[in-house]
């Protein structure tokens, strides 16, 4: 492996990470716009739903958060490792609050449509493109030698924000409207601008490689494909992205149309499966040994599906609004449980198997992967418009399943 992990526990070096101050603003900035993201996409979902009535528009706008990754993710591992990462970060900070200064003044003059949302929804996925190759990377740099704690530290973290930001985006929503949503989007990105701006931040590996950016991307993509636990990661990042979690964007349809449910009760229901990711990842990053690593990845992939699968048939036959709502919040926060295994250890295995001056690069391939969800939404958005939402739910798990099971088949999961 090209990173190591030190003999102190996880809790230890947990601690030790904290009282860094620049791993501390690194987290924290990666805290305060995961929360911006997730709360937004529950309020924007449930808006364009409510504008539009149209499953597949509703799904639509995930898809165009996702679309930057697939094709800006690998270019900007490349900028990554020849500009000033810091740039990078306030550049990308400073787009996405001009957006969210845009939105409020449109929102509030009575003029904001799905085009707008659509646009913004554009712009934001272009920032989060930058996360991987320029924040993630940053939170392996400033661990030194504790990087799975730091991974899984911000993967917990990830996972409180898509069980916070949900429900705020449904109090926010129901309380103060699509205004208040981005007036808040707004005030976090200008926060997230001051912590770049006195974060210390360690220079990027100078390397002697071509200049050419395309020749660069290729040499990543090459080492990727050469490396065989990189394979296996970048594989079931590919399945998880296209059969798994675009299910998220359904849960808003699912409270709304279904249940009958109002914006609060909705955020909820989209909080409970970051609350089970975020248990699942504290315990994870506190108990998890390194050989135990890829069989948590592996597992929690699986199980996601598996839950998604069991979901489906909870839509087809559970009776009554307060019955369906209590039974769908329980798998939700298995799902979510399920899934920290995998975003726990996606992360950690792509910086520990990357060489240092491959890592910007390998985690702009890695981009590139979760940028396959753009399909897996589209995808479920069009089942669920067509056939309605359990049909859809119960084809994309199995169909996850059956590529899971065709990769374990024929060796992409496990060494022989």
């Amino acid at each position: 492996m090209a990173a190591t992990v030190d003999d102190r526990g996880q809790g230890s070096r947990i601690r030790a990470l904290v009282h860094d101050p620049n791993y501390l603003a690194i987290w924290i900035l990666g805290t305060l716009t995961g929360f911006t993201r997730w709360f937004q996409l529950l309020a924007l979902g449930v808006y364009t739903f409510e504008i539009t009535r149209s499953p597949l528009l509703v799904s639509l706008v995930p898809v165009l958060w996702g679309l930057p990754l697939t094709f800006c993710g690998p270019i900007i591992g490349g900028f990554a490792d020849r500009l000033n990462r810091k740039v990078l970060l306030a550049a990308a900070l400073g787009m996405v609050l001009i957006v969210s200064i845009g939105m409020v003044i449109l929102s509030y003059s009575g003029r904001l449509d799905f085009i707008h949302i659509a646009i913004a929804s554009v712009f934001s996925g272009l920032f989060w493109a930058t996360d991987m190759p320029v924040r993630r990377r940053l939170v392996g740099d400033l661990a030194g030698d504790s990087v799975s704690a730091a991974m899984s530290l911000d993967a917990a973290t990830n996972s409180a924000t898509r069980m916070a930001g949900p429900l705020f985006g449904g109090v926010m929503l129901q309380l103060v409207g699509i205004t208040g949503v981005f007036v808040l989007s707004m005030t976090v990105y200008a926060i997230g601008l001051g912590l770049v701006a006195f974060v210390q931040i360690p220079p990027h590996v100078k390397r002697a490689m071509s200049p050419a950016l395309i020749l660069d991307l290729i040499a990543g993509l090459r080492f990727v494909l050469g490396d065989w636990e990189l394979r296996r990661v970048f594989a079931v990042t590919i399945v998880f992205n296209v059969w798994g979690f675009p299910f998220t964007a359904m849960i808003p349809i699912l409270g709304k149309e279904q249940l009958g449910l109002d914006p609060f009760l909705v955020g909820v229901l989209s909080s409970l499966e970051g609350f089970g990711a975020f248990v699942g990842a504290l315990f994870i990053a506190v108990a998890s040994k390194p050989e135990n690593f890829a069989r948590i990845f592996i597992w929690g992939a699986g199980g996601y599906l598996v839950t998604i699968f069991y979901l489906s048939i909870l839509a087809y036959v559970a009776g009554g609004p307060y019955h369906s709502f209590i039974m769908a919040s329980m798998v939700l926060t298995v799902i979510g449980i399920s899934g920290a295994g995998f975003a726990s250890m996606q992360s950690t295995l792509t910086y520990m198997n990357a060489p240092l001056e491959y890592r910007s690069r390998v985690f702009g391939v890695l981009a590139l992967c979760i940028g396959t969800g753009p399909i897996g939404f589209l995808n479920v958005g069009w089942m669920a418009e067509s056939f309605g939402l359990p049909t859809a739910l119960l084809v994309m798990a199995l169909e996850g399943l059956v590529v899971l099971l065709l990769l374990w088949v024929y060796g992409a999961l496990t060494r022989d």
